[in-house]
């Protein structure tokens, strides 16, 4: 028997990280924390990366702000880079905020069953938008006959915005589901502000 038994802690599934302490970063990081509207938990840890914090807010406030691809069709994107990675967290989050932007249950069921093809879940161009997605996350890519078809339905710019939604969300599904990330508290669809 090892006489280290507090070492099984290492060896635990569960990861543990309390969040920063805000009040001991770079004032323009507690700045831009202090100034947030509302404050979930992927904002907290992410005062681990103050190097980056302000932009990573900044660049969030644009993907809900200033894209050219209607937030519609960001949140089935959003939706499915969240089924796609398994991630409950992300998924959980935009249940309101898709909902808000005109996602229907039956739209929400057929993302999380991979249903992209459902005529009666999406409309021609939702279908390929979502295809272009998926093809994306299983090829890294989306190959150019791929891409000039979803031109046939969108413009460039807006599949410019949909693939920086894609890698933006990626990119937080990775450090949520790392850093196991709990889900923040809602009340009727509305975050409880800690």
């Amino acid at each position: 028997m090892s006489k280290d038994v507090g070492s099984n802690k290492k060896l635990s599934a569960k990861l543990e990280i309390p969040y920063p302490d805000f009040a001991t970063l770079p004032a323009p990081v507690k700045q831009k924390f202090d100034g947030l509207p509302t404050v979930v938990n992927i904002f907290r840890m992410l005062g681990y990366s103050a190097g980056t914090f302000v932009e990573i807010i900044d660049l969030t406030n644009a993907i809900f702000k200033k894209l050219t691809l209607s937030d519609y069709h960001k949140e089935l994107l959003v939706l499915q880079v969240a089924a796609h990675q398994g991630n409950t967290y992300e998924w959980e989050q935009h249940v309101s905020i898709s909902q808000a932007a005109g996602v229907r249950a039956d739209q929400f069921i057929a993302i999380a069953e991979e249903r992209f093809d459902d005529v009666e879940a999406f409309a021609p161009n939702e279908r390929v938008l979502l295809h272009f997605g998926k093809i994306i996350h299983e090829q890294g890519k989306a190959p150019a006959v791929v891409f000039k078809h979803a031109l046939e339905h969108f413009s460039i710019e807006e599949l410019s915005d949909a693939m920086i939604v894609i890698g933006y969300y990626r990119l937080l599904s990775i450090y949520i589901r790392t850093f196991d990330i709990p889900i923040d508290a809602q009340e009727d669809g509305n975050w409880v502000k800690g």
